[in-house]
């Protein structure tokens, strides 16, 4: 098994997207504002919603959140830092945090979600 989609949630679109195709490289592959952006990532999906919009929704049920939500990608462990320059010259900010396994590199995108860089092996057993 393995994760097909996730999702943030966000009520500016075009920012988002912005930064998720402009600043991280993901591919959009359908952009239908006010709605959603939906992003390749890897062999899964990443979703972005504007909540005021599918809160309404009953077909597929309603979902939403306020507030942070947290994702992680997948990058290679050397590409870190590159990574830090290319997040702070595009204007966002980057924390390091330190694991077992590994460092991670945090951002925030613009509608406050926590997002964060990763290796694969932080989570190796």
């Amino acid at each position: 098994m393995e994760v097909l989609e996730t999702c943030v949630y966000a009520e500016d679109l075009e920012a988002a997207r912005a930064f998720y195709e402009g600043v991280l490289g993901l591919e959009c592959f359908q952009f239908k504002p006010p709605r959603h952006a939906f992003f390749r990532a890897g062999r899964g999906v990443f979703l972005v919603f504007n909540p005021q919009e599918t809160e309404k929704e009953t077909d597929p049920p309603p979902h939403g959140a306020r507030g942070s939500v947290h994702v992680a990608f997948q990058v290679e462990e050397e590409s870190l830092p590159e990574w830090e320059r290319r997040l702070k010259a595009a204007g966002y900010p980057a924390w390091w945090a330190s694991w077992p396994k590994g460092k991670s590199l945090y951002t925030r995108d613009p509608a406050g979600n926590l997002v964060e860089l990763a290796p694969a092996r932080i989570w190796d057993p």
